[in-house]
């Protein structure tokens, strides 16, 4: 079968104005750890704190949100067209709304707290899993997408 391209693919990754404020902060705040000593311990102090700093930053980001033929690809799950009921954009305000009250802990989150927006997935069988609340920084697309592609998936049969 041939791989056809996705509708919709987006990387939950860190913006670089953050990455810039975290190493600031990782390398200001090793300042004070080796504040007097000499460049050996400096160069040890901050490698200790930056480095780790980095790559915390970059697995960060390595979570990739896919919509193809088959469905919606997060987090290492997917959710086909046929297990889905609906998928409805969030706003800012929504999205904090249903990770904080509204929460339910049996939910699947691929949440990320500098991403404001989200959208909803909810699955024709709530038993297990009731929603998928994923970020993204467009949530309309998204719908777009999967709406666009289920269209599509349910006119081929």
């Amino acid at each position: 079968m041939p791989q056809t391209p996705p509708l919709y693919v987006e990387r939950l990754g860190v913006r670089a104005r953050w990455w810039v404020v975290v190493i600031a902060i990782a390398v200001f705040g090793s300042a004070e750890l080796f504040a007097g000593f000499d460049g050996r311990i400096i160069a040890i102090v901050t490698a200790v704190v930056v480095v780790p700093t980095v790559v915390l930053l970059a697995l960060s980001g390595r979570t990739v949100l896919r919509v193809d033929h088959v469905g919606l690809h997060v987090g290492g799950a997917t959710m086909t067209y046929d297990e889905m009921e609906s998928v409805e954009a969030l706003d800012a305000k929504q999205t904090k709304e249903q990770v904080g009250p509204a929460a339910d802990p049996a939910a699947f989150l691929v949440f990320r707290g500098y991403i404001r927006e989200s959208v909803l997935v909810r699955p024709l069988d709530p038993r297990p899993v009731p929603y998928w609340l994923v970020s993204t920084r467009a949530p309309q697309r998204i719908v777009a997408a999967v709406e666009g592609a289920a269209r599509a998936a349910f006119s081929a049969r």
